[in-house]
């Protein structure tokens, strides 16, 4: 009776019981979006990450690798973006299934699956089953994991932290096969395409390999050579997601010094980790965001979790609960940059950290650590001695007064120091919400502790976890808002203006700089309508959900050329000269003095056109001569002085295209020429698109800053343009056979360990003369 007790209380959860418990409390949470008939929308989430994947479901039921947009900021590369998730295998549930419930079903499995990877590593850490599910609920419910549902490839990178840090550690301890499980781990979040967050999980790697060097349980030697395997395998595995990705890092915007510091938790951040709201403002749209930081819509960790990760910090003095501590630390003043001055420090001494413009992500790293300490804390709290439960009340005490009265003073002082979009009375009531959360939870962490029959503990250990769910989902309100799935199905454009938007390749539209920031920064109330607005006028990346190309766009990456000409126009506001307008083949163009409302545009060039002088100037000037108001794109195109040598059509000459077709990826021309001519394509030049003349080999120039040109002999000619990524393609190669070396190791390891464990079985069973009487 007293075992079956044992495993009913004791034993209750299960990995497979933690994530049905998982998946109940995600439910209860967004009970529209799991059954389907709402989806998220808010900020990234719907302008960004979910055209971005309509058009990768697009491009994957015509056949096509998603290689190349041309449908955004005049052409950019795609699969080389990071965060795209084009090579993530877990990626299929939403090429495959039903968009937009799909992409909601996909955020959820990978809650779930951080939250049970996050349960089997605090279980092995602490040997301790309910502390571990508590860990695994922390880890999932809280307001920082909840902000991440604006990006599906963090919950993915999110995901899959807890079971790189768990493979990779067994990879350290035993190696062998280990080390391949942890590199094939490794490499799924890899291909998610957060490098914060891939960077973060080795942090706490490195940081268990340093333990166990400083505690001698690991040679230096098989340390570095078993982390080293992991990595390059890991790396071997995404080598055809990690090579298109540095060439387009090289011809990118993004360089160390390439933007200032934007989104660090603020001096005084750490005090929405006792109370969610303060110095908080609220969006038009009812989004809670702190003042100063709008990365994150909540750095709310629980406060239940805060203060029993302190406990775990303080009282379990084991290897890892102090590294843990430590990276809590790091993590959250790593978060303030510069307002914290170590990380501003830093970057003078690393200046690649520039490359990361958000130091609040490294909250991500605390989002990680204080499940874990908390789960140390379950576990010294509910083994401590009887002959020490004074010292526990004591703690308990102390803990519960402290934090209470800090909260109260977070608040007052508020109250006195207000900020010009604070609100007071919601900040109060919010704190004194978060006060009762705390009493309650020591409350039951008491009777926990004083519940001597195993039975009986299972209703306080189910109250714990259930406070920590409702803490997370009434924290701030409405943190993720949904809509009705109708708003995000194709065709709206066409519905309201009556006509079909623009298809590639005959034309663009383009947003006005004015229309664009007035959405940027909307302060349309009603969600439903402020959705609409957006995908009326083709706002960020909502053209892709009409498959209409535009002028602009908000690819992560952008080519360097091409994203210079985008800021003149929307950053710098200088207006675009006709000529450029007509070269850009802009046939729609936000209508004036208004957002949603377009104008037809009668002098767009086509996307293809030839004939046009070579004009030479310094590269540094030609955007200046593209907005110049005497620009005349049918007559001229200019190039860099460089290229003088290599350009012989310097005159005009009378060029007839015969037929032209421009797809995403290729693109066939027949021109026939009275004299050695251009041909220019309006499309930003990329090292990746390769030009063919008559079927040889030609050079595709950079043209107009930006864009492509082909130099055409006299007479009636063939040009083919590919796409042909050839690291893509070196990547997916070295990808593919590292994976099937991977298979045949595991293969046969496995068939090589059956015998001896069999082996060991036979030996081991005892002899009926060693039977004891």
């Amino acid at each position: 009776m007293s075992s079956s007790r044992h495993y009913v209380t004791e034993e209750w959860l299960t990995p497979w019981r933690m994530a049905l418990l998982l998946w109940a409390g995600l439910t209860a949470a967004f009970p529209a979006v799991m059954c389907g008939t709402e989806s998220f929308f808010f900020r990234d989430y719907g302008v960004m990450g979910y055209p971005l994947i309509h058009h990768q479901h697009e491009s994957f039921w015509r056949g096509e690798w998603p290689l190349w947009n041309p449908l955004s900021n005049c052409g950019a590369p795609l699969l080389a973006q990071w965060g795209t998730m084009s090579l993530y295998p877990g990626s299929l549930i939403y090429l495959l299934l039903p968009l937009p419930w799909s992409l909601s079903f996909f955020c959820f499995l990978h809650l779930v699956l951080g939250g049970v990877g996050m349960f089997l590593l605090a279980r092995r850490w602490t040997k301790h089953t309910y502390a571990a599910g508590l860990a695994g609920c922390a880890f999932v419910f809280n307001g920082v994991t909840f902000s991440c549902l604006l990006w599906p490839n963090y919950l993915v990178a999110l995901g899959w932290m807890p079971w790189v840090v768990l493979t990779a550690e067994e990879a350290l301890k035993t190696g062998g096969r280990r080390i391949l499980w942890a590199g094939v781990v490794a490499a799924l979040q890899l291909l998610a395409g957060v490098p914060e967050l891939a960077v973060l999980t080795w942090m706490v790697v490195i940081g268990l390999a340093t333990v166990n060097l400083i505690n001698r349980t690991a040679t230096i030697r098989s340390t570095v050579t078993r982390l080293a395997a992991s990595i390059g395998l890991a790396t071997a595995l995404t080598a055809a997601q990690l090579l298109p990705f540095f060439e387009l890092l090289s011809y990118s915007q993004r360089d160390p010094g390439f933007a200032l510091e934007k989104w660090a938790l603020p001096g005084w951040g750490w005090a929405n980790l006792i109370v969610p709201l303060f110095h908080c403002l609220q969006s038009p749209q009812g989004i809670f965001f702190q003042t100063d930081q709008g990365f994150f819509s909540s750095c709310y960790l629980g406060i239940l979790a805060l203060v029993l990760a302190i406990w775990g910090g303080l009282f379990r003095r084991t290897g890892q609960a102090r590294l843990l501590a430590v990276l809590t630390v790091l993590a959250l003043v790593f978060a303030m940059g510069e307002n914290g001055y170590v990380y501003g420090w830093l970057k003078h001494v690393v200046p690649s950290l520039g490359l990361a413009r958000y130091p609040v992500k490294f909250l991500l790293l605390a989002t990680f650590t204080v499940p874990l300490l908390a789960a140390f804390a379950i576990q010294w709290w509910t083994e401590l001695p009887p002959e020490e439960n004074r010292q526990a009340w004591i703690i308990a005490g102390i803990s519960l007064v402290t934090v209470f009265l800090l909260s109260v003073f977070l608040v007052q002082f508020a109250y006195a120091h207000p900020f010009t979009f604070d609100q007071p009375d919601v900040m109060k009531a919010n704190g004194a919400t978060r006060r009762w959360v705390l009493v309650f939870g020591i409350a039951i962490l008491v009777a926990l502790r004083y519940a001597s029959d195993p039975v009986r503990k299972f209703l306080p250990q189910f109250a714990l976890l259930a406070l920590l769910f409702l803490d997370v989902l009434v924290h701030v309100p409405r943190q993720n808002p949904s809509l009705p799935v109708d708003k995000f199905y194709p065709g709206m454009w066409a519905q309201a203006f009556g006509a079909p938007p623009l298809p590639f390749p005959e034309g663009r539209a383009m947003i006005s700089p004015v229309a664009d920031d007035t959405l940027n920064h909307s302060t349309v109330s009603d969600q439903t309508q402020n959705w609409i607005g957006k995908r009326l006028s083709l706002w960020s990346h909502l053209n892709l959900l009409e498959q209409t190309p535009k002028v602009n766009g908000s690819s992560t990456l952008q080519i360097r050329e091409q994203k210079k000409i985008e800021d003149l126009i929307y950053k710098q506001r200088i207006p675009p000269s006709d000529g450029l307008i007509d070269f850009l083949a802009v046939r729609y163009l936000t209508k004036k003095h208004t957002v949603i409302e377009w104008t037809w545009h009668n002098d767009a060039m086509p996307l293809i056109t030839a004939g046009q002088k070579a004009v030479f100037a310094p590269q540094e000037q030609i955007p200046n001569l593209l907005f110049a108001t005497n620009f005349n794109p049918r007559r001229v195109v200019y190039f860099p002085e460089s290229l003088r040598a290599d350009i012989r059509a310097t005159n005009e000459a009378n060029v007839i295209i015969h037929d032209a077709t421009l797809g995403f990826h290729q693109g066939q021309i027949t021109v026939e020429a009275s004299a050695p001519s251009l041909l220019v394509i309006a499309q930003s030049w990329y090292p990746c698109w390769k030009a063919y003349l008559d079927g040889k080999t030609t050079p595709l120039l950079c043209a107009n800053y930006a864009f492509q040109a082909i130099q055409i002999p006299i007479g009636k000619h063939q040009i083919q343009l590919r796409y042909v990524d050839i690291w893509f393609h070196v990547g997916f190669a070295i990808s593919l056979i590292t994976l099937a070396l991977v298979g045949v190791a595991l293969f046969f390891q496995g068939r090589t360990r059956k015998p001896v464990a069999n082996l060991r079985n036979q030996t081991s069973k005892p002899s009926p003369h060693d039977a004891g009487p």
